[in-house]
Parts: C-alpha cells; sequence; structure tokens
C-alpha cells in the first residue's frame, strides 16, 4: 500500500524543514565537540554546492536545496578534528558521484551524502575511525577494542555516558527531536526511522545477554543513543528519493539497515556501520520496490 497521506511540499519546502530539524543536534553537536564543527559543516555545505553549481553549469539547481541538505550531512558525520581537505573531498564525491552521475536530483540510487562520507571513511581511515563523527568512536571503540573487559568494567570507561556514547546520547537526544519534528510535519514516513531503531535495538536485545568478559555486545539502549544512529534513522534512511515509498518496503529496508549496522559494530571492521548499511540498502531498493525504482527513471 503506498503512502500517499503526507503533505505535498515542494522540494525547497522540504529541504527548509530538514535543515531546521537539523539545527538542534548541530547546535549540541558543535557545544559538546567544539566551534570547529560548525566550520567542517560550513565547509562541506559551500564546497557540495560549488560542485553542484559547476556540475551542473546553472546556479538554478541549487534552488532546491539539497546541494546544501547533502553537505549538511557529510559535515555532521565527520569529526571536527579532521583535516579540512576530508570534508571537501566528501563533498565533491557526493556530489558528482552520488548524484550528478546518475543524472541529477531524483535519479540517484545511492545516498550521495553516504557515497561522500563512506569514500572518504575507507580511503583516510586515520582521518575519521577514532574520532568519527558518525560512529561516535569514544564508546563504540572502546566497546570493539576491549574485549577481555565486561560491560560492567567497561561502563566505567569516561568514553561512556548515562545509557550512550558520552555527549553523543546527548547528540542523538538532539537528532530524534528533530526527526520528530519532520515525522509531525509529515515530510518522512514514520515507519523507517522506527523499522531503523527496531533493526539495531532487537539484535542488541538478543545479543546483549550472550556477552561475557571476552566480548561485550552493548545494550539496547547503548546502540540506540551511541553514535550516529537518530541522525541515520530520521535523516539518512529517510531519503525519498533512495528509500522505499510503500509501508512493507520501508519495514524490511529501515530493519535492515538498522540490523547491518549493528553486526557491524560488533563483527566488523568499523566501530559503525550505518554508511555502508545505507549503502547495502539503497543497492538493495530495485528488488524491495521495483516500481518506485521504474517511476525514478
Amino acid at each position: 500500500m503506498a503512502v500517499t497521506d503526507r503533505p505535498k511540499f515542494q522540494t525547497t519546502g522540504i529541504m527548509v524543514h530538514v535543515v531546521i530539524a537539523l539545527l538542534p543536534g548541530l547546535g549540541v553537536s558543535a557545544w559538546f565537540l567544539g566551534p570547529k564543527m560548525l566550520l567542517v559543516v560550513l565547509i562541506s555545505i559551500l564546497v557540495a554546492v560549488a560542485t553542484e553549481a559547476i556540475g551542473t553549469r546553472s546556479v538554478l539547481t541549487l534552488r532546491d536545496g539539497s546541494a546544501v541538505v547533502t553537505g549538511m550531512l557529510i559535515g555532521l558525520c565527520l569529526p571536527p578534528s579532521v583535516a579540512i581537505w576530508v570534508p571537501i573531498v566528501a563533498s565533491v564525491s557526493a556530489i558528482t558521484l552520488g548524484k550528478l552521475l546518475f543524472g541529477g536530483l531524483g535519479k540517484n540510487l545511492f545516498n550521495p551524502a553516504m557515497v561522500g562520507y563512506a569514500l572518504v571513511l575507507i580511503a583516510f581511515p586515520m582521518q575519521l575511525v577514532y574520532l568519527d563523527g558518525l560512529t561516535g568512536a569514544t564508546a563504540l571503540d572502546v566497546l570493539k577494542h576491549h574485549e577481555r573487559e565486561s560491560l560492567d568494567q567497561l561502563v566505567n570507561h569516561p568514553a561512556f555516558g548515562l545509557v550512550g556514547s558520552k555527549h553523543f546520547e546527548w547528540m542523538n537526544l538532539a537528532f530524534l527531536v528533530g526527526g520528530l519534528y519532520l515525522v509531525l510535519l509529515r515530510i518522512v514516513p514514520w515507519l523507517i526511522p522506527l523499522s531503523v531503531l527496531l533493526g539495531i535495538a532487537v539484535p542488541a536485545l538478543v545479543f546483549f545477554p550472550l556477552g561475557d568478559a571476552m566480548h561485550s555486545f552493548g545494550s539496547p539502549w547503548f546502540h540506540l543513543f551511541a553514535g550516529g544512529t537518530m541522525l541515520t534513522a530520521f535523516f539518512i534512511a529517510t531519503d525519498p528519493v533512495t528509500s522505499p515509498s510503500t509501508k512493507l518496503p520501508q519495514i524490511m529496508y529501515g530493519f535492515f539497515v538498522g540490523s547491518v549496522a549493528f553486526f557491524i559494530r560488533c563483527f566488523g571492521t568499523w566501530a559503525d556501520g550505518f554508511a555502508f548499511a545505507i549503502l547495502l540498502a539503497n543497492a538493495f531498493l530495485p528488488l524491495l520496490e521495483p516500481k518506485k525504482v521504474a517511476l525514478d527513471k
């Protein structure tokens, strides 16, 4: 059944509301991670906008605001300690490889922001892996690389907060508030973020009791409020171009994203796996909802 009860916002209006919804998370991130976070986000936005203008040879395509949102998401995924050229590479790659290469807005198969972010994550891991804004590398890296300690011992580590990763739990709460704002406006379908959150919480609930002194998996609350969980669930997984528009595929898509991220967190190389989970889910979209892909073309 198609989701048809959402109001008919113009693309520019949608992007304006998305930017507004991201501001609480941006403010809290800058408060805890430092004001340089704002510089990284600003550079990412400016480079994304400039790349789109140069690539399309027109400023008219900038009016929809999608390049601004792409740059903003990339900046929020990167740590403030990152070298300035990293957001430049990420934003150029996002717009060119993730968007323009497919023919522009509405024709791309993969989420542009995640294309750019995943590229720099793979190419320059030492720039991002330990202080990764999307992964919350503090607590998630501690959980992954200190397997000889029990979770009871690990929670006393300064990287851990009240329920999640220190500082990142408040950032996640801010993105949750912004995400609920978009849900209330019916700009994003509630099924996708709910399914993402269930996708990471359910396997965490199953594996948490299986942890021992050699390996701790983390509780559901920890995984919900560590790393980029809320940012991904409400702002990245809900991208209307690269996510399903009907209910059952939305549930399958969201649960896939959350569960893949959980297993990458616990068993993969990277501290978090949301970028790769999103790109994998994007690749499976033609199987989940072939009619949508056909219509987009």
